[in-house]
């Protein structure tokens, strides 16, 4: 008769999980709402440029300006740096401080808000710009802006110059060949070396006695 074999196994071992193999859904949030802080730490925003006294006359609204205004023409501003994930972001005030310093330049003191572009993220990258137009005006009754004086140019005497040498008349025609030296409308030769005080250079360029001997 057979005896039965009876072979005993271990018991099976349990799964043991580690949190920290796998990373939460909400911790991974925190990992990515840290880093787009880092990004945005790195970005600034665009400096707020102070008014001019002109500028500071000049009305932004949305509005229509009041009856009997003249128009000035279109204007348009752009505030902060472009399509970038870096640089600096432009803003409503600085946009609006740009836009009255454009219609003082061109002698309105009152604009109609007819465009706003604030800045955005797109598929590209982020858009930082914030954009302003407008129709410039100049209301009725204000004088319109005296141009600025440009101080007239203060002439700087000037020294007279030199007076030219003067040439001969009889200069020698053709010019005289090398060696020889124009004088009196005559090329006349030049020895060298140069001859003593009583020599002369002869035409082939040799220097004789100036006085021949008897």
């Amino acid at each position: 008769m057979r005896q039965r074999l009876h072979i005993q196994l271990p018991p099976p071992s349990e799964a043991v999980f580690h949190p920290n193999a796998v990373t939460p859904r909400p911790l991974f949030e925190i990992l990515v709402g840290a880093a787009l802080s880092t990004v945005a730490a790195c970005n600034g925003v665009a400096a707020v440029q102070p008014l001019s006294p002109r500028a500071q006359q000049v009305t932004v609204e949305e509005r229509d300006p009041p009856d009997g205004a003249t128009p000035l023409g279109e204007i348009a501003v752009t505030d902060g740096q472009g399509c970038q994930f870096n640089g600096d972001k432009g803003t409503r005030e600085g946009a609006t401080a740009l836009l009255k310093e454009a219609a003082a330049e061109r002698g309105a003191n009152f604009v109609k808000l007819t465009k706003v572009t604030e800045p955005y993220s797109g598929h590209d990258c982020v858009h930082r710009e914030f954009k302003l137009a407008g129709l410039s005006y100049r209301l009725a009754g204000t004088p319109a802006p005296v141009p600025v004086a440009v101080p007239a140019a203060v002439a700087v005497p000037v020294a007279p110059s030199a007076a030219p040498v003067a040439t001969s008349l009889a200069d020698c025609t053709p010019i005289c060949s090398p060696g020889y030296a124009c004088e009196a409308g005559v090329c006349r030769p030049l020895c060298n070396p140069a001859c003593a005080v009583d020599q002369i250079c002869r035409a082939d360029r040799v220097c004789v006695p100036a006085t021949p001997s008897p």
